[in-house]
C-alpha cells in the first residue's frame, strides 16, 4: 500500500517547555524549534502545523524553520466555531478565510478545521445547519485558493456531538456539497465514541481525502495520569504507541488498501512519554503495516 507519512508538532505538546496547548504543572524539555528539527530526522513526507503555536510567527519565518529541517508543509490545522447564529458566523467565516490564506502562504495543500463547538443552549440540528452554511462559504474560498478544506471524525468532547460519528461526518460533507471540502478519517477516534473503526471508515470512505492514525487504551482504576481523554460511557483513555493500544490497525490498513487509499497519513501520539521515542516507534510500526499491505 502506498501512503505518504506526515506528522504534527502537536505530538510533542506535553514535552514542550513553552507555548503548550495543554497546560501542565511540570516544565517540559523540548522547544517547538527542536521538535520540528527532530521530526525532520524521521524520514516523513511532510509536516502538519497547528495554528495556536504559530499565531505570532510570520509565514516566511515558519517556512524557513520547516524547510530548514528538510520538511515540506502539507497542512495547517485550526479550530473555528462555525456552529453559531448568523451574525457571529460571518465573523467566524472571516477567521477561516484568514486561516486559508495562511495555508496558501505556507504552501500547504490542505487546511484542517474543527468547525464547531457544541453548545447546550441551542438545538443540535440548528448548530449543524449553521456549521454547514459556514462550511459552504469556506469551501468556496478554499476552491479559489486551490486548497482542500477538511474535517475529521473528531473525538474532542467539546466538538464530537456535532461530528464525532462517521455517519454524521458523511452527512455533513454531503450537505456542504463541495469538491473542496472533504473528510479526514481518524482511525483512533471511534474508540472514544464507542464506535467500530471499520464501520466508521466505511461510513466516511466516499468523502475521505486524508487519514490520521493513533492509538489509545482505557485507563486502569489505579492509574493516575495527568493527560487523558474523556470517552463516551465514562471511560478515560490514555494515548499509546500505535502497536499496543486497543485499536487494531491491521484490518484498518487492509480496508484502506481495499478502497485504494494512497494519500497522506498523519501519525499521532498524545501521551506523556518522550514523544521522540514514541514517534520513532510509530513510524517503524506503520511502515511495516504498509509494507504488509503492499509496497510503500
Amino acid at each position: 500500500m502506498r501512503a505518504r507519512l506526515t506528522m504534527t508538532e502537536y505530538n510533542a505538546d506535553w514535552a514542550l517547555s513553552a507555548r503548550n496547548f495543554h497546560q501542565r504543572s511540570e516544565p517540559g524539555y523540548l522547544t517547538l524549534e527542536e521538535t520540528i528539527s527532530f521530526l525532520g530526522t524521521l524520514g516523513i513526507d511532510g509536516l502538519e502545523l497547528f495554528h495556536p503555536y504559530w499565531e505570532s510567527t510570520s509565514s516566511s519565518d515558519l517556512k524557513r524553520l520547516v524547510h530548514g529541517a528538510g520538511l515540506s508543509i502539507f497542512s495547517y490545522i485550526f479550530f473555528v466555531d462555525l456552529a453559531v447564529p448568523n451574525a457571529e458566523r460571518l465573523h467566524a467565516v472571516d477567521q477561516v478565510f484568514a486561516m486559508l490564506d495562511k495555508t496558501a502562504e505556507l504552501g500547504g495543500s490542505l487546511a484542517m478545521i474543527v468547525p464547531g463547538i457544541f453548545k447546550d443552549e441551542y438545538p443540535l440540528d440548528d448548530q449543524r445547519m449553521w456549521m454547514i452554511k459556514g462550511l459552504r462559504l469556506c469551501a468556496s474560498r478554499a476552491a479559489a485558493l486551490n486548497i482542500m478544506l477538511a474535517s475529521e471524525n473528531v473525538d474532542d468532547p467539546s466538538a464530537r456531538p456535532l461530528m464525532g460519528h462517521g455517519y454524521d461526518c458523511r452527512d455533513i460533507c454531503a450537505a456542504v456539497d463541495s469538491t473542496s471540502y472533504r473528510l479526514i478519517y481518524d482511525a483512533g477516534a471511534a474508540l472514544h465514541l464507542g464506535d467500530d473503526p471499520i464501520n466508521t471508515l466505511r461510513d466516511m470512505e466516499s468523502h475521505i481525502c486524508h487519514v490520521h492514525v493513533k492509538n489509545s487504551r482505557r485507563m486502569m482504576p489505579e492509574e493516575n495520569k495527568a493527560r487523558y481523554l474523556e470517552g463516551e460511557g465514562g471511560h478515560r483513555f490514555v494515548s499509546t504507541t500505535l502497536d499496543v493500544g486497543e485499536v487494531d490497525l491491521v484490518p484498518i490498513v487492509a480496508e484502506l488498501n481495499r478502497i485504494n487509499y494512497d494519500g497522506h497519513m498523519l501519525i499521532e501520539y498524545q501521551g506523556q512519554d518522550d514523544p521522540r521515542t514514541a514517534l520513532e516507534r510509530n513510524v517503524r510500526y506503520l511502515q511495516g503495516l504498509l509494507h504488509g499491505a503492499g509496497s510503500v
